[in-house]
């Protein structure tokens, strides 16, 4: 009868292999985590700019054609409130407080907090823009955490509401 050779790795090369993935896990989560902090910080100030790009061609689009707007009031619905562009019907602080629905509605999260909508009237959570309103000047604040996770930086803009 004649033996056949059992082939198989040894106790000591699994063990090798196993550290081996274990340091490069170690390594690649702390890669992920510097990715991820950075994409939230990143996609904060897009929601930022994108409200005051948005609002102000609305704004701008009321002085030219009047009329109303069509802004969303319900999440993923076609439903939208129809909002008189005059400014003697709608006020400032009413158009915004419409924009901060409409933003929200149209699928814009807090990338820190994703149960949030992305825009506010008040507060100062990280990773929302806050959109006031003083006299005719609309103010947008956000804050977000920059790459490292620790530091705060904030964002101001601001434009103002030039309707008739």
């Amino acid at each position: 009868m004649k033996k056949s050779a059992i082939k198989a790795f040894t106790l000591i090369e699994l063990l090798v292999v196993v550290a081996i993935i274990g340091i490069l896990a170690a390594v690649g989560v702390v890669s992920f985590g510097g990715f991820t902090g950075s994409a939230k910080s990143n996609s904060t100030k897009s929601n930022h700019a994108a409200a005051i790009k948005s609002i102000s061609a609305e704004i701008k689009k009321c002085e030219i054609q009047g009329g109303n707007l069509s802004l969303k009031t319900t999440a993923g619905s076609s439903t939208a409130a129809n909002v008189a562009c005059a400014k003697s019907s709608t006020t400032t602080a009413t158009l915004a407080t419409n924009f901060i629905a409409h933003l929200n509605n149209e699928g814009f999260k807090n990338p820190y907090d994703t149960a949030q909508g992305a825009f506010s009237g008040s507060g100062s959570t990280t990773g929302q823009t806050i959109i006031t309103v003083s006299g005719s000047t609309i103010t947008f604040t956000t804050r977000y955490l920059e790459s490292d996770g620790t530091t705060v930086t904030v964002l101001t803009g601001s434009l103002t509401d030039e309707r008739g």
